[in-house]
């Protein structure tokens, strides 16, 4: 027989409050069942919810090691939304901390975005497992060492909390370091330095959609050297490369 779950355990899995799922069932996104005076949502059909509009297949999270900084590469802006927000609930599944770094994205942009996207930006903030921080004023701040600073911050932070790792979300653009695209190859490898025997699974998404990534593609071709492997993401694929 199919297991029907209750609001409270829909809520519990998916790492949100009980008036968010009452919400999604007012609105359609999740379909219920009333039995009584409660309603049950089947194990089967949030399953199905949960993997809808992702064309990412959990095979491509089964190939990540223990510890990865990865080159992902879009073709859209909103593809790095949408590989975000995969990427963050299957690390809430594992008990991972979550970390997103804004370097020319708006932080309340980016949590509006992920809200629309399905993760509940307020509670996970509220319970300590997501931080969305803006990069770029630590860079105006205190030059890389700021970023880099804070990288290294978030880590300490999930491990302190007794989660397994950090999964975090660096999203940079070619020239988004004074306009120097040199400066951020030289940012990237520090980072993939100061980060490679940490717990950590990071990724540092680029669009080509970002004017300065397209104009330095070649150099964005070199940024491979500084991660442990490349993800291409867009038009229905998903393909994780190593050199």
């Amino acid at each position: 027989m199919e297991k029907l779950l209750t609001v409270t355990e829909v809520a519990a899995y998916l790492r949100t409050t009980t008036t968010t799922i009452y919400r999604w069932l007012k609105q359609g996104r999740l379909s219920a069942v009333k039995i009584g005076k409660e309603w049950r949502i089947s194990e089967e059909q949030l399953k199905s919810v949960m993997s809808s509009g992702s064309k990412i297949s959990n095979s491509l999270w089964d190939k990540l090691n223990k510890k990865e900084h990865l080159l992902l590469i879009t073709e859209k802006d909103s593809e790095i939304t949408e590989f975000e927000v995969s990427f963050f609930r299957r690390a809430l599944s594992e008990g991972a901390g979550i970390m997103k770094g804004c370097w020319w994205q708006e932080t309340d942009k980016v949590c509006e975005q992920y809200e629309r996207n399905g993760l509940d930006v307020k509670t996970l903030e509220k319970e300590g497992l997501l931080n969305v921080i803006d990069f770029q004023s630590l860079y105006r701040k205190e030059g890389v060492e700021g970023p880099l600073r804070a990288w290294s911050a978030g880590i300490e932070s999930a491990v302190a909390k007794g989660h397994t790792r950090l999964w975090a979300s660096g999203s940079p653009a070619m020239d988004c370091i004074g306009g120097n695209a040199e400066a951020l190859l030289s940012f990237e490898a520090r980072l993939n330095q100061a980060i490679q025997d940490m717990p950590v699974i990071g990724i540092c998404p680029y669009s080509l959609e970002n004017p300065g990534n397209y104009k330095n593609f070649s150099k964005l071709i070199s940024l491979m050297d500084c991660h442990s492997g490349v993800v291409f993401y867009g038009k229905n694929q998903c393909k994780l490369l190593r050199q």
